[in-house]
């Protein structure tokens, strides 16, 4: 482990506080000018099971969870015993070799090497200063901070803030809390590390915050989403935030509903959007078509987790591509976009809520659960953003046709209700004036010619699309291919290999659907092409070897959890030197 860096993890069953003890730590190492990356580790039920909640924190920029754990806050034995055994791994997360802060009444357990016991009164210094059980997970994260040598201060502040001000619950923690810091401080040592506190507060944003204030910065004016984790957290915030941003937020009976209603929003003039999971997606597919050939705007938030079915409600998948690119019957145009990481998930959304209006086609924006529930540091966002409402017909327009013929494939767009612009719209296939094609008989030359029209709209975005970002690629001689939330680790992955001699790239996929053409420059003269990505089949790797015609090799991870840095890199290297 660095010395420039630490990894706080707090484990107990759910119910006993993991997630909320984990907050208040990472927003106290942000508060601190440290880069922050958590890790949520929890299970489908209400009450029981383990979880944990992993903060890593350095001052320098962190891009993934980490490898290795310093600190451990076990809030039961099963905790303390889970995470300082050596042969239990779960996901690739690593056992403790640090400190373990635990309260003095877990005994009997079988000690281990590389673990410093730190037994603390947890419940004997909770009750002291309140009836409520979970003021012992406060104590601990008192202890937690002492054992680092993070100033009290910043920690009380959090903490005040999280029980809404110096109200008596919330002095009544930051007294236990202090009383934690101070008991580690007396009976034992710190851990060896350099952390540069600069009291430079940060940002700290969940991947679902960023999806909202993207949005809402893209000219959102309606949300229709039926809950479905994880998903849902881009839902929660913004429907905490509706007044604020002056948000029409609706929860419709089912996906479907919600689809639909998102549809008619767009098609009244009115920038809208829809997210689910997986499994509500699937639900939606046909009336995603349906925009496609009406060739109304509509953006989709698609936040993967572990399938088929139901399949790992909590647990993370980049799994859901092939329904994505394949989401309802016939050909017709789409854009899929793929954040990277929590900021990217702000640019992208507020970029995509242009493009559906500019292109007039479904754009999909898909997250996972990793990236959609776990909290970074980001930079100041600018909120400086043009909105682009495409081609718009004119009042009173000669001889107006909705899906006229265009070299670009965009048509002039007319909201119901401008003057002189009636029009048909319908889901039937249809010439350039709307008109039904088979209500007489069907014309194979009209069909061609709407259909070419509409998919000539893929041509237009790939000549405005940026560059393909990369990392470390320059002198490569290996190319790791990357799309989604797998950025940060994968960049860490590559740096472990650059240390060992190893001239390993990265090209850095974020707009998945149509790929850019550039990616066929970076990919060529590379000794190896490795893809990787979090599903079973390689379902990425196959889009990138029919686009490009290229020979791969495919490291995947499908057991529902996120890849580690040093795990990665083991399997890269050992990939590369096949």
């Amino acid at each position: 482990m660095s010395k420039e860096e630490v990894v706080i993890r707090i484990g107990g069953a759910a119910g006993e506080g993991v997630q909320s003890a984990g907050s208040v730590v990472a927003k106290s190492f942000s508060r601190t000018g440290l880069s922050v990356m958590t890790y949520n580790y929890y299970q489908d039920i209400v009450r029981g099971g383990q979880s944990w909640y992993q903060v890593r924190a350095s001052h320098n920029k962190v891009r993934s969870q980490g490898d290795g754990l310093d600190v451990l806050i076990a809030l039961n034995m099963d905790a303390l015993v889970r995470h300082t055994n050596p042969e239990i791994n779960e996901g690739g997360a690593s056992p403790l070799s640090g400190i373990a802060i635990f309260d003095t009444s877990l005994t009997g357990y079988k000690k281990q090497d590389k673990v410093i016991y730190c037994p603390v009164p947890l419940s004997e210094i909770a009750g002291k200063h309140s009836k409520v059980s979970l003021v012992k997970n406060t104590v601990a994260i008192g202890a937690a901070m002492a054992s680092i040598g993070m100033s009290f201060d910043v920690v009380a502040d959090v903490i005040r803030d999280q029980f809404g001000g110096k109200g008596e619950v919330a002095e009544q923690n930051v007294s236990a809390a202090k009383e934690g810091y101070d008991y580690f401080t007396q009976n034992f040592k710190k851990l060896d590390k350099s952390l540069n506190f600069t009291n430079k507060k940060k940002y700290l944003l969940g991947g679902g915050e960023a999806v909202g204030l993207g949005a809402v910065n893209g000219g959102l004016r309606m949300y229709i989403g039926y809950p479905m984790t994880p998903a849902s957290s881009a839902l929660h915030y913004i429907s905490s935030h509706a007044k604020d941003f002056n948000l029409f937020v609706k929860v419709p009976e089912d996906e479907i509903s919600a689809i639909n209603m998102a549809i008619g929003a767009n098609y009244a003039g009115l920038r809208a959007m829809t997210g689910s999971s997986g499994g509500g997606f699937s639900l939606m597919v046909e009336a995603l078509g349906m925009a496609g050939m009406l060739e109304i705007p509509l953006v989709v938030y698609e936040a993967q987790r572990s399938g088929p079915s139901t399949g790992l409600p909590t647990k993370t998948e980049q799994g859901d591509l092939n329904l994505v690119l394949g989401a309802s019957q016939g050909d017709f145009p789409r854009i899929v976009l793929a954040p990277r990481n929590v900021y990217d998930t702000f640019l992208l959304t507020r970029e995509a809520m242009n493009l559906a209006e500019k292109y007039q086609t479904p754009v999909i924006v898909m997250s996972d659960l990793y990236l959609a529930e776990h909290l970074e540091t980001v930079d100041k966002f600018d909120f400086n953003f043009k909105i682009d409402h495409g081609l718009r017909a004119q009042d009173n327009m000669k001889n107006y046709k909705r899906y006229e013929y265009t070299e670009s494939g965009i048509s002039p767009r007319a909201i119901p209700g401008q003057p002189g612009l009636m029009h048909n719209e319908d889901s039937d296939e249809h010439s350039e004036s709307g008109d039904v094609v088979s209500d007489a008989e069907t014309d194979p030359k009209l069909r061609i010619a709407i259909m070419e029209k509409r998919m000539r709209k893929l041509n237009s975005y790939i000549k405005e699309m940026p560059p393909t970002d990369t990392y470390r690629l320059d002198d490569a001689e290996y190319a790791i291919v990357q799309w989604g939330s797998t950025q940060g680790v994968v960049e860490e992955a590559v740096d472990i290999l650059r240390n060992k001699g190893i001239k390993a790239g990265v090209i850095e996929i974020n707009r998945v659907f149509p790929l850019n053409p550039d990616i066929a420059g970076l990919l060529k003269n590379r000794k190896k092409i490795v893809v990787v990505e979090n599903n079973f089949t390689g379902q990425f790797n196959r889009l990138l070897k029919s686009e490009f015609l290229v020979s791969t090799s495919l490291i995947r991870k499908f057991d529902g959890e996120a890849f580690y840095p040093g795990a990665l890199a083991e399997e890269l290297e050992q990939e590369i030197k096949r």
